[in-house]
């Protein structure tokens, strides 16, 4: 959800403290969309299939699991889902609304690394939305945990972002409120763009080639006010260089938020929609392979 990538516990006093509901909050309706692009790969999911929503967080990914369930008129009672992940704040979140729309869901607290409460071939299903950039090793460990407990003929869905418009907003606003040498925001996420790069962490993780296939979806996230946005954009990346927060983005914190939002507005695809909220264009790598 949140990495930093320093060890530096200063904050300025007006960042905003990451959180699951906040993150909710941040993305807008972008995971519930980047889900539902994501688990058109994998349907049809029938009665007595066994879903793995790996990476679950507050529970995008069964979400659109349910839902195209009921647009197919599956009885979803008979479908089995189980929600992973390592964040006990989101899983809170995930139980709380598994509870209040019924979902035929269970929620594990497990590393998606090391699911070694799982037994091999269990699921029918699996997908894992917006995580594997967040893992070790470029997810790969996941990967062949995902493949060790897929059944033979189970199917997997995994994304990555092919275009993100608030990474550059950010990277600006960084370069000119920070002193030169400052390292960059999020160093290291560029390699996802490429299809090629997700294929190749899939194939290591025990998916054959031939059995992977590769598409990208536009994904329209729509939010909050876009003075709203920038704030929680820059208090949830703005901190996760190498050096951490520095004592200065306490005295720059409104021209940082300024310069985030006057580059959000020049974003493709970018709009302000009534009320002040905004609309952002991203675009997703779409990867399904089968066992």
């Amino acid at each position: 959800m949140n990495n930093p990538g320093s060890n530096n516990t200063f904050k300025p006093p007006h960042a905003l403290v990451p959180t699951p509901k906040l993150y909710d909050e941040l993305v807008g309706d972008g995971m519930e969309n980047l889900a539902k692009g994501t688990v058109a790969g994998i349907l049809p999911i029938n009665p007595a299939s066994v879903v793995l929503d790996i990476g679950c967080g507050t529970g995008a990914g069964t979400t659109a699991v349910l839902d195209a369930v009921s647009h197919s008129k599956t009885d979803k009672a008979h479908i089995t889902i189980k929600g992973v992940d390592i964040h006990e704040g989101a899983l809170d979140i995930y139980k709380k609304k598994a509870a209040e729309h019924k979902w035929p869901a269970e929620a594990i607290k497990a590393d998606a690394s090391n699911l070694d409460t799982i037994a091999d071939a269990t699921f029918t299903h699996a997908i894992g939305t917006a995580f594997l950039f967040a893992l070790p090793e470029d997810g790969v460990p996941a990967i062949k945990e995902i493949y060790r407990t897929l059944q033979s003929g189970g199917v997997a869905a995994f994304n990555s972002w092919a275009h993100v418009p608030n990474m550059d907003p950010l990277r600006v606003a960084s370069a000119a409120t920070r002193p030169e040498g400052t390292p960059e925001i999020r160093g290291g996420m560029d390699k996802w763009e490429d299809a090629e790069f997700l294929r190749g962490v899939i194939e290591k993780g025990g998916f054959a080639s031939e059995k992977i296939t590769m598409r990208k979806r536009d994904v329209y996230v729509t939010g909050t006010t876009i003075q709203r946005y920038a704030t929680m954009l820059w208090s949830f990346i703005g901190g996760t260089t190498k050096a951490g927060w520095l004592e200065s983005d306490g005295e720059k914190w409104d021209e940082a938020i300024e310069i985030v939002e006057a580059e959000l507005r020049k974003a493709d695809g970018f709009k302000e929609l009534e009320g002040g909220r905004l609309r952002l264009k991203f675009v997703a790598n779409i990867a399904v392979a089968r066992n």
